[in-house]
């Protein structure tokens, strides 16, 4: 399916939007303090401690009150195509989103309705050499508005989230003024109903979610402890003419006191079984893949005592090719290209 809108990252991930009657706390041109775009990626210092009870990590977010949190995502992606001659692309790109989580509605069973706003967005990016940035809010020319449409449409456009004390996310709605706002951005007005519904569906599917899914993971119902560990299966997904099934991996590494609340630390690892044909063949065209190369790991803090995430820094990297050969009229022709992406994702807590 042709894509509509290119979101940057979030491997990442990332993600924001929607549809709301309440306008945001701040005026639309409004921009945030520089320094609120600047992330850290260093651990938590925090003071370990002995504590051999068991607690849940659950959420408990309190009705009515903000929590800001802001997301960096750093990508670096480079391919290589070989054929006559060889052509390498490298791209470094990252995006840094400042948001507000308001929890709207708890009901008794403990489903929160909250809504998200996203206050600040700034993207940097190097392509071969070629460096450009963005920022919502600052002055931009009409080509701009167009370019970075997407960042824009996001930008003091709330959108809303349900989920469970588990971490569960249950739905991502009210994006639809997210998606007329791109629309709008992009100059597309003249869109049928159902290109436009596409192009909402994707925004959630591939921006607004996976950016919750950062802030909001699932974590076991069961007590757990020190050392306790879990793993979570997640749905196959296709890469090339291969299919990936990857198992996430989590043990409490251990307890640390930050100023008066306890911290989980957990490591976080995957692993993935890849099934499917190396070779394929199309047109006259002879494809040989070799298997994915994947790995993931990272850390992250659930603050006990408050039932949320305090920060986590996740990485995962992925590394693709293949060989093909094709009989022209000019004789046979042969080549390669290969790929190695990896992404970074920090969360934190402001």
């Amino acid at each position: 399916m042709r894509k509509y809108f290119l979101i940057a990252s979030l491997f990442l991930a990332v993600i924001i939007p929607a549809c709301g009657d309440k306008k945001s706390d701040q005026p639309e041109n409004a921009q945030l303090d520089s320094t609120l775009y600047i992330y850290d990626s260093t651990e938590i210092k925090a003071q370990p401690i002995e504590d051999s009870s068991q607690f849940q990590l659950s959420y408990n977010f309190v009705k009515g009150e903000k929590v800001r949190y802001r997301l960096s995502t750093i990508s670096d992606n480079m391919q290589t195509l070989t054929s006559d001659t060889s052509i390498t692309m490298k791209l470094h790109q990252e995006v840094i989103y400042v948001f507000d989580l308001t929890p709207k509605e708890i009901d008794k069973d403990g489903i929160i309705e909250a809504d998200i706003n996203i206050l600040g967005v700034k993207l940097s990016a190097d392509v071969n050499g070629e460096k450009f940035e963005f920022e919502a809010g600052k002055s931009t020319d009409s080509a701009q508005t167009v370019r970075f449409a997407e960042f824009l449409a996001l930008w003091n456009n709330p959108f809303s989230i349900r989920f469970n004390k588990s971490g569960e996310v249950l739905e991502v709605f009210r994006a639809d003024k997210i998606a007329n706002k791109f629309i709008n951005l992009r100059r597309a007005d003249t869109l049928d109903t159902q290109t436009k519904n596409d192009i909402k569906d994707q925004m959630v599917a591939g921006v607004l979610k996976p950016m919750v899914l950062q802030v909001i993971r699932k974590m076991p119902e069961q007590k757990l402890a020190k050392d306790s560990t879990w793993s979570i299966q997640q749905p196959p997904i296709s890469l090339m003419v291969f299919q990936i099934n990857y198992t996430n991996k989590y043990k409490i590494k251990s307890l640390e006191k930050l100023n008066e609340d306890r911290l989980a630390v957990i490591d976080a690892g995957m692993d993935y079984n890849i099934t499917g044909n190396n070779r394929f063949e199309e047109r006259g065209v002879v494809y040989n893949f070799k298997k994915p190369v994947s790995t993931g790991e990272g850390t992250i803090y659930f603050n006990i005592d408050k039932g949320r995430i305090q920060k986590s820094k996740t990485k995962s990297y992925t590394e693709t090719s293949f060989t093909f050969d094709a009989t022209t009229p000019q004789g046979k022709q042969k080549g390669s290209r290969s790929e190695v992406v990896s992404n970074t994702s920090i969360l934190e807590t402001l």
